[in-house]
């Protein structure tokens, strides 16, 4: 089960993400990418994780941090006490709905876009209290773990979830997918995103409503492995390729809540991925605004497969 909190997880994380880049970043010069995916770090080695040798964590920055994360978690549950488990308890249980399930996988998706923002969020406090880079997106990826975690345990103790491994499987991926791409610089080439169409739009069956849940409304989303073709390319030829231009990979469904599984149909597309965020704007509060399109597909030129046939998009959300 895919909850509606990760929107406002998101807006959080988006936000917090583009304020904790610029914070330290030089007017004259800046980096492309968010300075916690830096393309330009040197390799990296396992025993920065953690290492407290480098910097020093200030105590009352830290304390804020955890205060913080600590009034996020109770947010978090109170947001959704009541729409997601005020029903029915039952005792512990687990769902396994690996493959076929109502989305399509399009919510497992939405689980590790959302864990992702969550850490992405945390490492950047984690880093503005001291800790170097490695270690806040460590810190960052357990914070994230950690509430979604508790999501899944209380789903356990609801009769209508359940406690979903590859829900759980998705939090782990996405939590510490951005610690993995400062461990493995190929990663660092392929950024997770997400976009949104806000005009198509269906009576949501599965859960019996009159009006359409649009928290969960899956049809909506579409989830994009975004490829930095630059960094892919020769040193002696990226000047040639624009920073911000790349390849995108995405996948989607259309009528994720019909009735019947084979009215539900899995879409895969090719596109053109714009990413603002690596524009070189030599303004910081302009780099600020930008970064947190990093994480977001934009509206591109793509090409849509599925079963029913191939389709062009001029501009596709």
């Amino acid at each position: 089960m895919m909850h509606g909190g990760w929107i406002f997880t998101a807006v959080v994380a988006l936000s917090a993400s583009g304020v904790a880049w610029c914070a330290d970043v030089p007017t004259d010069t800046l980096p492309a990418p968010p300075r916690i995916a830096s393309l330009t770090s040197d390799v990296t080695a396992w025993d920065d994780l953690p290492n407290y040798r480098e910097r020093t964590v200030s105590n009352g920055r830290l304390g804020i941090v955890v205060t913080g994360v600590a009034v996020y978690d109770i947010a978090f549950y109170q947001t959704l006490k009541k729409p997601w488990w005020g029903g029915e308890k039952s005792d512990f249980h687990v769902d396994n709905d690996w493959w076929g399930n109502y989305s399509m996988e399009v919510d497992k998706l939405g689980h590790a876009w959302g864990a992702q923002m969550l850490a992405v969020t945390s490492a950047s406090a984690y880093e503005w209290s001291g800790m170097s880079r490695r270690e806040s997106l460590f810190w960052g990826g357990v914070t994230s773990l950690a509430t979604q975690t508790q999501v899944e345990v209380l789903d356990g103790y609801t009769a209508k979830y359940g406690f979903s491994l590859p829900d759980y499987a998705a939090n782990i991926a996405g939590a510490f997918y951005p610690l993995m791409q400062e461990l493995w610089s190929p990663l660092r080439l392929v950024t997770f995103k997400m976009s949104y169409h806000g005009r198509r739009y269906e009576a949501d069956a599965y859960r019996g409503r009159a009006e359409p849940n649009r928290l969960e409304d899956y049809s909506r989303q579409t989830y994009w492995l975004a490829f930095d073709v630059n960094g892919m390319l020769p040193r002696d030829t990226r000047r040639w390729w624009p920073d911000w231009l790349g390849i995108a990979a995405g996948y989607g469904v259309d009528n994720a809540f019909a009735k019947a599984r084979s009215d539900r149909i899995r879409e895969y597309y090719l596109a053109v991925d714009l990413d603002p965020s690596r524009i070189r704007t030599g303004n910081r509060v302009l780099s600020m605004i930008l970064a947190p399109f990093h994480w977001i597909h934009l509206p591109s030129p793509a090409i849509r497969f599925r079963d029913d046939g191939t389709r062009v998009y001029a501009l596709h959300f």
